[in-house]
């Protein structure tokens, strides 16, 4: 399978799986690969063991990411400092990548 998929191949009709629900939400997001500069991206919604993430840049499956969600003055999201890894990356319409990540370890911010 394709670690990168198109638009086309985007199937919004799924049959939720998940354990805990997903829970919509928007607030910037960075990102950082291994020791490498960071990047930007808008969270879409998480939930206690995932998020998803709309980036302008591809990131191949089971790439390790070190992740900050950014809230600020919305207060329902929480203030996460957390690592993961790229479970599904999928090129949208708009030409920006819709990233999948599990997390695998959580630190809530309390500053």
């Amino acid at each position: 399978m394709s670690a990168v998929l198109g638009p086309e191949q985007n199937n919004t009709n799924r049959v939720e799986r998940r354990k805990f629900p997903r829970i919509a939400a928007q607030c910037p997001v960075r990102y950082q690969r291994q020791q490498g500069d960071w990047g930007e991206a808008e969270l879409q919604d998480y939930s206690a063991t995932g998020l998803r993430m709309m980036c302008d840049e591809t990131l191949l499956q089971n790439t390790t990411l070190t992740l900050h969600m950014l809230p600020g003055a919305k207060t329902r999201i929480p203030r996460l400092s957390a690592e993961g890894v790229v479970v599904r990356c999928v090129l949208g319409a708009d030409h920006r990548y819709e990233i999948a990540c599990k997390l695998t370890k959580v630190k809530r911010n309390t500053g």
